[in-house]
Formats: C-alpha cells, sequence, structure tokens
C-alpha cells in the first residue's frame, strides 16, 4: 500500500494523501461494546488520507451503521494521519523529527448527524485536546525523498498513522445510522499537515457494522471534494453522484464503542 493514492481524478488525488499507520483500536471502557469498526487490526502499512488543511475542508466523516444493542455515551476511535515534522517538511525533502516521543496538541470536535437531518445540526458534539505525534524523520537510504521507512512493514511512508479516542458522554443513545465526522483548527501550526485516514471496501478494513452509503461527508469550499455539479459547497453535505469516486467507497477509519 505504501505510496497508493485514490484513483478519483488527477486534481483530487492531488490532496488524497497515503499514509503509515501504527495504531491500536481504543475500547473504550472494559464493559464496552465494540458496535462498528473499520480499523483492521494489526493494521496495514499505509491508509490513503484527506487533509483538511489541503483539501479546504473543515469537517469531513461518513455515514456508519451500528450492530448490536450498546448505543449508550458512545467512545469514537479514528485514526488520524500526520505529515508533520520536527523541523523541515516532507514536501521539501528535509523532514527531521530528532524526538519521536515528542507531540503537540490540537482540539479535536467530534459530530454526531441523524441520517436525513444534517440540517438540524448535530445530535451531539464533543471537543478534546488530543496529543498529536510527528512523523518520523525521512529514510534516504531506504526510501524516495521526502519519506520515512517502516521496518516492521518493510514499506516507505509519507504520514505516520496513529488513533485518538473521544467520548461522547452527552449523547445518551447513538442512532444506529449517523453521519460522523471529524474538525479540528488547520490554518497554522503542526495541524496543517495533519489528516483523516480513509478506506476502502477492497482493503477489508470493516469488520462490525456497515458502511450504507457510497458518499463521504464534508464540509467544503473546494469543488473537488463533491462530485461535479454539487450545489452544497461551503455546507456539510454528501459527496452524491453515482460514479464519482469511479466506482470507490472512501470511508473514514472509524471505529465506535458503547454501553
Amino acid at each position: 500500500m505504501s505510496g497508493r493514492i485514490p484513483a478519483r481524478s488527477a486534481r483530487l488525488a492531488a490532496a488524497i494523501l497515503a499514509t503509515a499507520a501504527v495504531a491500536a483500536i481504543a475500547a473504550g471502557t472494559a464493559s464496552a461494546e465494540v458496535v462498528y469498526n473499520n480499523i483492521p487490526s494489526p493494521l496495514p502499512g499505509n491508509f490513503a488520507s484527506i487533509g483538511l488543511a489541503a483539501t479546504s475542508t473543515t469537517e469531513f466523516g461518513g455515514e456508519i451503521e451500528l450492530v448490536g444493542t450498546a448505543r449508550s455515551k458512545p467512545t469514537l476511535t479514528v485514526v488520524m494521519s500526520s505529515w508533520t515534522c520536527q523541523s523541515g517538511s516532507w514536501s521539501e525533502h528535509n523532514c527531521s523529527t530528532p524526538k519521536p516521543t515528542k507531540t503537540f496538541r490540537v482540539p479535536v470536535t467530534i459530530r454526531v448527524y441523524a441520517v436525513g437531518e444534517i440540517g438540524e445540526g448535530p445530535l451531539v458534539e464533543a471537543t478534546k485536546s488530543e496529543k498529536m505525534l510527528y512523523r518520523p524523520s525521512e529514510s534516504p537510504e531506504h526510501c524516495p525523498a521526502g519519506t520515512w521507512y517502516d521496518a516492521t512493514t518493510t514499506e516507505c511512508s509519507h504520514g505516520l498513522a496513529f488513533p485518538i479516542s473521544i467520548k461522547l458522554s452527552k449523547l445518551k443513545k447513538m442512532p444506529k445510522r449517523s453521519i460522523v465526522t471529524v474538525s479540528y483548527p488547520h490554518s497554522s501550526g503542526p495541524a496543517e499537515s495533519l489528516n483523516v485516514s480513509v478506506s476502502e471496501p477492497s482493503e477489508k478494513t470493516l469488520t462490525v457494522g456497515s458502511d450504507p452509503v457510497e458518499e463521504w461527508f464534508a464540509n467544503s469550499t473546494w469543488s473537488e471534494m463533491y462530485c461535479p455539479g454539487a450545489k452544497d459547497l461551503g455546507t456539510l453535505g454528501p459527496e452524491e453522484g453515482v460514479g464519482c469516486q469511479e466506482g470507490i467507497n472512501y470511508q473514514p477509519v472509524f471505529a465506535v464503542s458503547a454501553g
């Protein structure tokens, strides 16, 4: 999967990025039940990802369908993807991260919407300041310029994927079907190179629940985040359009556990 970019259009491909992942699912509390899981275990070395800054997107997510009966006070785990270096950058081929344990904080907001009722606003939203990882230094002895070497998978990757978990304690009961989105400030600083990981059905990452629609959901001012002719630029809505993604259904790499 190293270096893979989703096959949609040349313009969109420039902003949908392949990332390396080293993560495990956070299951919430010991008594929680996993009711949706699109996070493979073990994770592959790379995921594709959506860069919110690169795509002028303020909110990104997907529609999910839960299984089982546990619904109260859910915890959402999302796999992020960091292309951020402690010094230099991947694009300038001088990325350096001498202190791998060092982190940077970003406030992440999770929102849950009822299907078909996005205009009514979210059922719940929760914001948490999360520790984000820097990607490793580039490895010119093993990899092309700008990428780092993952010795576990022997792959070369631009980014580093990792999970964060946010508890939606104010949501008493999560709907069986809902739209879940991720949002964070990304206009400056390390978060400019922070992405949300995505996968497609052919990767077989979904093991619990289902993705009932073919579109992702986004609030973006960039038309390439929607299908041609979309009328909802600048508002949260589905990509929409049969064949717009060339038969590929990209979905965020999420997991949901609940009591």
